[in-house]
């Protein structure tokens, strides 16, 4: 009984390093992986690459079934999508939930299939991630169906392939391509609510004693307009350091609120510890807010600062600009295109001088 024991023991240990092997993928078709980020959620796909080999027109509908295959173990009738790749299940993980074509999908791994016809494909997401191809395929397992539409390819791509064809803000296209077809597929990301949910994480941990982390925290919902009383908070503990960034992105929150006697009043303290750049800057993001006294107050106090300089002239130019003013615009913009520091700046103020003899607005 002993040895029976101990010969079973040591089964067990040698089917366990077999399973840890790492062999070359099987019937030449190379193992891939293909990720990329949608605002900070990753989105990955693993796959084997099958090549067309010849085959070229025997695809689909011949090589890759249309609809569903008999090659299914359990059922042995049409059960059965395509692997979308080759060897074991073609798999994609999503980071945080999303929307695939518009259907909720949770964060997680799932297995993808796909049943082709001719116009049509079915999409599948299956929550069985670790099969062998489709030959275990079952639809109990679905977290998915959705239908997409395949599109033609004018040249023939040899190796089948994932590409990320689409990339935006919010979401992004990814397709499958093999042969002469395409079948693409949209993903979305509620990014700035997952950004939001990942940062109030962070400015709980460590990483939110560092001001510069709130300021980058603030600016990033102050620039959207989304989440300002917090963002505002944030900005109030990046205050503890006193320099002009963070007084600025302060003040910034409340303008963002419409609490424009404290923007101003942080503005004050900001100002001491500002350069000339920061003074031009800060008054040319008083224009859209038409606030153009403020801003010429605030680039004739630089002007007394630092004096008369290019980049103070430069941004009284546009002020004036906005006001409508375009005889003192076009005195501030010669002035400034006799300082100009480099021959870039100085075509860039030329084809704005154009504009403003005839008076039209260069912001």
């Amino acid at each position: 009984m002993k040895h029976i024991f101990l010969l079973a023991i040591g089964i067990a240990c040698w089917q366990v390093n077999f399973a840890q092997l790492d062999l070359p993928s099987g019937g030449g078709n190379p193992r891939a992986t293909i990720s990329e980020e949608v605002g900070i959620t990753s989105i990955t796909i693993k796959y084997a690459r099958p090549d067309v080999s010849g085959r070229e027109g025997k695809i689909w509908g011949s090589l890759v079934t249309y609809g569903f295959s008999s090659q299914n173990n359990l059922t042995n009738r049409p059960t059965s999508p395509w692997r979308a790749g080759a060897n074991d299940n073609t798999i994609i993980t999503f980071e945080h939930d999303v929307k695939v074509e518009g259907k909720d999908v949770k964060a997680g791994t799932y297995g993808l299939h796909f049943a082709v016809w001719p116009d049509s494909v079915m999409l599948i997401l299956s929550n069985q991630s670790s099969a062998w191809g489709s030959f275990y395929y079952e639809q109990k397992d679905d977290a998915l169906r959705v239908i997409v539409k395949p599109r033609a390819l004018d040249k023939s791509v040899e190796w089948l392939k994932y590409e990320f064809i689409e990339h935006k803000e919010k979401y992004c296209t990814i397709a499958m391509m093999w042969e002469k077809s395409m079948i693409p597929f949209r993903v979305d990301v509620d990014v700035d609510n997952i950004v939001l949910s990942r940062v109030r994480d962070q400015v709980r941990s460590q990483a939110g004693f560092n001001n510069l982390n709130l300021v980058a925290a603030s600016n990033y919902f102050l620039t959207r307009n989304l989440n300002l009383e917090e963002a505002l908070t944030w900005s109030q503990r990046a205050a503890g350091l006193r320099s002009f960034t963070t007084f600025r992105t302060l003040a910034t929150a409340y303008e963002k609120l419409n609490r424009l006697k404290e923007a101003d009043s942080v503005m004050v303290d900001a100002l001491t510890m500002a350069n000339a750049n920061q003074y031009a800057v800060y008054a040319r993001a008083l224009i859209p807010q038409k606030r153009f006294d403020k801003a010429i107050s605030t680039l004739q106090a630089g002007q007394s600062k630092f004096g008369d300089v290019f980049i103070i002239n430069n941004g009284l130019m546009f002020v004036y600009s906005g006001q409508g003013d375009f005889k003192k615009a076009l005195a501030a913009g010669e002035k400034a295109y006799a300082q100009a520091p480099s021959e870039g700046a100085k075509k860039t103020i030329e084809g704005q001088l154009a504009k403003l003899k005839e008076n039209k607005d260069i912001n």
